[in-house]
């Protein structure tokens, strides 16, 4: 005999079965999470290409490299991705080719065709006050070529050497720095002034101008010094940034030296820890540690570098004060990491707000950006007068001697003499020369200017 299940028995047997299996799906849909790539950017420097993913969560990822041909290969668990997002401007990057597929089921893969062998590096970066979650691929070029040094190559071609400049463009690539009521940003502009810094100073007799970056890519903090101190071997460096606040009305330029003990004062301390966290935003690895600080100090107090940083900047602090407003009239110190650089004197310009809305207009505008670069290249020359580095062209003005000039290949006499603003015929009379013909080797003395 069979027997029948009440009605609201059967109503409840089902509802607890619906219930059961609406947990399921939920559950299953919860333990599957996925995980969305919602941007993705590409940087170029010199020395590697950056890729970078904007993810809705922590990426759980695996990377690995192929041969024949190289590629680098990135499984990504649980992952989506949109294939326009794709589309990215591959021209001058490392990168031939992306590709990607659904892998494993709801895995993503991700392909990067390469056009020759490179050391990637990636990790992820936590969200933070311009970003979320993002994993950063560096792909850095592999080269058996040793670089020398600029003063090691201006060396070898000169009696008299000339002063280096590091001319450092604050922020840039993933770190766009501040940016104005009307979008313009802090990297575009600083970057801009350094540039035409950079022109002024190559006109310049006995400079030599540098940059730590040249483009629209970010270096990490600790990077920027190594450039200048182990590539360049610069005898100043100069970091540009344009400033904000919260109150729009705040204008006016300041200039900042690192300092041992505390800042001096508190919008110091706060500008220092604000410049200083730019790679958490730039997209840089901060598991290593700067174990040279303290012997880094303990250099600085040594080598007498900071007081040359104080007497540059006073020099740069009062040009910019004839072309620009002024927030503080005296320079400031503070702990900034780009500025601690054990044998390098460095000063970090704030050129104004970019949160004020008349000096966020005039950043914009080449006379501006001019009028500023003039003014720190005319402090430079005069701390470098002052104070000049032994055996460059500014130690040997400065003690009446002839600067010493050896002739590199492809020179002229009027190149030359063009170089240190003299006429043709004076350097030929003063060298003793009756015709045009050099040779490369020889030594030509140059006159005082």
């Amino acid at each position: 005999m069979t027997r029948l299940i009440p009605s609201f028995h059967l109503y409840a047997l089902m509802r607890t079965s619906l219930v059961l299996l609406l947990t399921f799906v939920c559950a299953s849909q919860w333990s599957f999470a996925v995980n969305e790539i919602n941007g993705l950017r590409l940087w170029r420097a010199p020395d590697k290409t950056r890729l970078v993913f904007d993810m809705s969560e922590a990426a759980n990822y695996k990377l690995f490299t192929l041969p024949a041909p190289y590629r680098v290969v990135i499984d990504l668990k649980n992952t989506t991705i949109a294939d326009k997002l794709m589309q990215v401007e591959l021209k001058d990057s490392l990168i031939r080719g992306i590709r990607n597929a659904v892998h494993n089921g709801d895995n993503l893969r991700v392909v990067l065709d390469l056009d020759r062998k490179v050391k990637p590096n990636q990790f992820v970066l936590k969200p933070n006050k311009q970003y979320g979650h993002r994993l950063v691929v560096d792909l850095l070029s592999i080269s058996d070529q040793p670089i020398k040094s600029v003063r090691q190559q201006q060396e070898k071609g000169f009696g008299t050497r000339e002063v280096i400049v590091a001319i450092d463009a604050g922020h840039g690539g993933e770190d766009p720095g501040a940016t104005g009521h009307n979008g313009v940003r802090e990297k575009d502009i600083v970057f801009q002034i350094a540039q035409r810094l950079k022109h002024l100073m190559e006109k310049e007799p006995g400079i030599r101008p540098v940059m730590t970056r040249k483009g629209d890519y970010y270096v990490k903090l600790k990077r920027r010094r190594q450039i200048a101190r182990d590539i360049y071997r610069a005898d100043l460096m100069v970091s540009l940034h344009a400033d904000a606040w919260k109150d729009e009305r705040t204008q006016g330029a300041s200039l900042f030296v690192l300092s041992r003990s505390g800042a001096t004062s508190t919008r110091a301390s706060y500008l220092a820890k604000k410049e200083n966290e730019a790679d958490l935003i730039g997209g840089v690895e901060l598991e290593d540690k700067d174990d040279v600080l303290k012997s880094v100090l303990v250099d600085l107090a040594l080598e007498g570098s900071m007081e040359h940083s104080l007497d540059v900047g006073s020099y740069i602090l009062g040009e910019l004060g004839k072309v620009a407003k002024l927030h503080k009239s005296k320079v400031e110190q503070a702990g900034f990491m780009v500025l601690k650089s054990p044998d390098i004197p460095g000063v970090l310009v704030e050129l104004g707000f970019i949160s004020n809305r008349k000096e966020e207009k005039a950043f914009t505008t080449a006379e501006y950006q001019n009028k500023l670069a003039r003014a720190i290249l005319k402090g430079v020359k005069k701390y470098f007068n002052k104070q000049p580095p032994p055996d460059t062209y500014f130690a040997n003005l400065r003690n009446g001697d002839p600067i010493r000039h050896r002739i590199a290949r492809g020179e002229t006499l009027s190149e030359i003499a063009l170089r240190y603003r003299i006429s043709p015929k004076r350097l030929k009379t003063f060298n003793a020369i009756s015709s045009d013909i050099i040779r490369v080797g020889q030594v030509l003395r140059i006159p005082n200017s």
